[in-house]
């Protein structure tokens, strides 16, 4: 059941998110218990990206708050879910029985999964860290689990409010519970020392994946100005990971560097604007030849798929025009993709499983219409945003042309930049961004 719905998160995610990048995959044990701490930027989109990357869905911790939800808890229990009562919503005498069955889950060599904030938002840097990730490392390892280890996922969203956009998942350095030194061998979760120390090293760890500002306009800006030093002619786009890796670097440099690096950036940004230009345009500007490859793709995709994309279009466009409308009454970023998630998963399949009933005659042929179906949704995707991105390339293409002077004004702002983030960073450290990471990615196309 857990895998199954593993390959129902990679759907969702595919149809989500244009690309996933996953970084690190490698610090991840196999055969061994996890305690796997992620930060929660996105609320029920965070769990399906785990889910989706993990390729089986882990034992994930949630709120009891969840259970009163109408149908919610019965599902979530048929997954694997383990509910605890948060202290701001009450008693929390019965987490007992949710501590000892992550600690058989553990037992099995399974691997547990939990937000230790505690709680979903829009801040761009992780809220303080509870301590339940660190006491079921520790009760496991009480109750005779050998080997727990504790692996800090962050997940990093460019734009959450986007239909399709782009995530990062960085698997950060693992955590052996057994080789910390501060932690006696026979301590447990009611050791307030050793839970204290354990915590504290987990906040350190998801810190160093995740996004960690005191502000959403510094995260903007170094990230942004992290992406302009990362760029180069003739050089692949840079990696979520290493743009990311770069701005917590820029994060953490003097103050005084990183006004430099905001003051050098603004100016640039200015210039781009009154110029019409962008980035892209400047480092990269587009050619004739992928321009025609850009084409030739669409050309092929429309070939191959759009025969299926025709005979679903109807069935799809549906519950495709009433995830976007849903969500444009929704506000908050970190709730947009929850609801886009929550009613996709009901609209789309409710909607495959009624034309497999109009359309067929047995279970088979229904089988048969739903699968159809589905691979037309992501042929759709495909076929649109390819679409979208060769008429986008054809416009800048036409501004290049015509304001080739005005890209060369822009040069000597650019470097502005590029000197201001060279000289906020070490150089070992920009050099070690800068180079080529392991780096996978569960959709095509650049990250956005």
């Amino acid at each position: 059941m857990r895998r199954l719905i593993a390959l129902v998160c990679r759907f969702a995610a595919r149809l989500l998110f244009r690309r996933v990048e996953v970084a690190d995959r490698d610090r991840l044990p196999r055969g061994r218990p996890v305690v796997l701490v992620a930060n929660h930027f996105n609320g029920f989109v965070d769990p399906l990206v785990i889910g989706a990357v993990l390729g089986r869905l882990p034992r994930f911790v949630a709120k009891a708050a969840l259970l009163s939800v109408p149908l919610t808890g019965f599902w979530l229990r048929r997954v694997g879910v383990v509910f605890v009562q948060r202290r701001q919503d009450g008693p929390t005498k019965g987490n007992d029985h949710a501590f000892v069955e992550c600690h058989r889950a553990l037992a099995a060599n399974d691997t547990v999964a939990i937000f230790p904030e505690g709680t979903t938002h829009d801040r761009p840097r992780l809220d303080p860290i509870r301590t339940g990730a660190a006491r079921i490392a520790l009760g496991a390892r009480a109750d005779g689990v050998a080997g727990v280890v504790v692996v800090p996922v962050g997940l990093t969203f460019p734009d959450k409010s986007a239909l399709r956009s782009s995530a990062l998942v960085q698997f950060g350095e693992p955590i052996e519970v057994d080789e910390i030194d501060e932690v006696a061998p026979d301590a447990g979760d009611t050791d307030h020392a050793a839970v204290a120390e354990l915590t504290a090293r987990i906040d350190h760890g998801l810190r160093s994946v995740s996004l960690d500002f005191a502000d959403l306009g510094s995260a903007l800006a170094m990230e942004q100005a992290a992406a302009v030093a990362l760029s180069a002619p003739g050089r692949r786009p840079p990696t979520l990971e290493a743009r990311y890796d770069l701005a917590r670097s820029l994060g953490r440099a003097p103050s005084e560097a990183q006004t430099r690096v905001a003051g050098a950036l603004g100016r640039y940004l200015t210039l781009l604007s009154g110029l019409h230009l962008t980035d892209t345009d400047v480092v990269s500007p587009t050619s004739p030849r992928r321009l025609l490859r850009s084409a030739f793709g669409i050309a092929v995709l429309v070939v191959l798929l759009g025969g299926v994309v025709a005979a679903t279009i109807v069935v799809n466009a549906i519950p495709a025009a009433l995830v976007a409308a849903v969500s444009t009454f929704v506000r908050t970023p970190v709730t947009k993709g929850t609801v886009r998630v929550l009613v996709g998963l009901v609209a789309f399949p409710a909607a495959w499983v009624t034309a497999a009933i109009v359309a067929a005659d047995d279970v088979g042929a229904g089988l048969l219409v739903v699968l159809l179906a589905a691979i037309g949704a992501l042929a759709a995707v495909w076929l649109v945003e390819r679409a979208i991105t060769l008429t986008v390339m054809l416009l800048r293409w036409q501004a290049q042309l015509e304001r080739a002077r005005s890209i060369e004004l822009a040069l000597p702002a650019r470097g502005e930049v590029i000197d201001a983030v060279r000289a906020a960073v070490p150089s070992g450290e920009l050099a070690a961004t800068a180079g080529s990471r392991t780096v996978t990615a569960d959709d095509g196309g650049e990250a956005s």
